[in-house]
């Protein structure tokens, strides 16, 4: 079981004045070796019959800090494994089957940066392969390389910004070989809020002919923080535009709207 500190609560000084609580940091520096990676939730909505999306996700940190490799070669300590499933669940149909899933694995170097110059706060740069699973005419997948440096802005209150590009080359793509089309070369990502209240999140995706999605959660939290960005969590989720599931990367879904929990965000 991994066993993490809980989050920092506000001091109040000798004169009884209550300091604000420490910002909950959502790329802490000290992470430990299993940590969260992408949003992990589930959300239903209506449009055109009942359906639901689910995703799970995890990052791994490859070389403990002491370990011998790391010693050889710095760098190595910051080299991260992640896992992120995304599922399209059709509660509508009788036998409520899978409509797709994605499978992602990902490898990638993550690094905080030096925030007393300006410029990005992170910087993640790596690899990624993502499949549907399936074979014959259903099969679709790509091969990524990725840069993803990320801004942040602290504002006063405990709200804060990331705006976190990431920038794609597709090293292959013989299923689905006009897949830029739809979904371009960067993932236009901001985050925006307070770690312990309301939080939106976005990504922006623009493909080369001018077709593209939009994705936006809006989150609250149901329980107190239990570290980093994870904890309960009512999560709203809309998309709309092309390729909601990499099987329909060239097919336009109608506006969805869907409500549900998350673990993290």
């Amino acid at each position: 079981m991994l066993i993490l500190p809980p989050p920092a609560m506000a001091a109040e000084s000798a004169d009884g004045h209550v300091a604000p609580a420490q910002r909950l940091e959502p790329m802490p520096e000290n992470e430990p070796v299993l940590s969260v990676y992408e949003p992990i939730y589930i959300v239903v909505g209506l449009r055109d019959g009942r359906s639901a999306r689910f995703q799970f996700s995890f990052k791994y940190r490859l070389f403990d800090p002491e370990s011998t490799p790391v010693q050889w070669l710095p760098a190595l300590g910051k080299l991260h494994f992640a896992y992120t499933q995304t599922s399209l669940w059709d509660l509508n149909a009788s036998s409520k089957p899978f409509y797709d899933t994605s499978y992602r694995p990902t490898l990638f170097w993550q690094s905080k940066l030096d925030e007393s110059t300006t410029g990005p706060s992170y910087f993640r740069g790596g690899y990624e392969h993502e499949s549907n699973g399936k074979d014959d005419i259903s099969s679709r997948s790509i091969d990524t390389i990725f840069v993803q440096p990320v801004l942040r802005k602290d504002f006063a209150g405990g709200d804060t910004l990331f705006f976190a590009p990431r920038f794609y080359a597709y090293l292959d793509r013989t299923d689905n070989p006009d897949i830029a089309r739809y979904r371009g070369h960067v993932d236009w990502i901001v985050r925006y809020g307070d770690e312990r209240g309301w939080l939106l999140s976005s990504r922006i995706r623009t493909g080369t002919a001018g077709y593209g999605s939009a994705q936006f959660d809006l989150s609250a939290p149901l329980r107190k923080p239990l570290f980093s960005r994870t904890g309960g969590f009512l999560y709203f989720q809309l998309l709309s535009g092309y390729g909601e599931s990499l099987l329909d990367y060239n097919r336009k879904s109608l506006t969805q709207l869907r409500v549900g929990f998350a673990i993290v965000r």
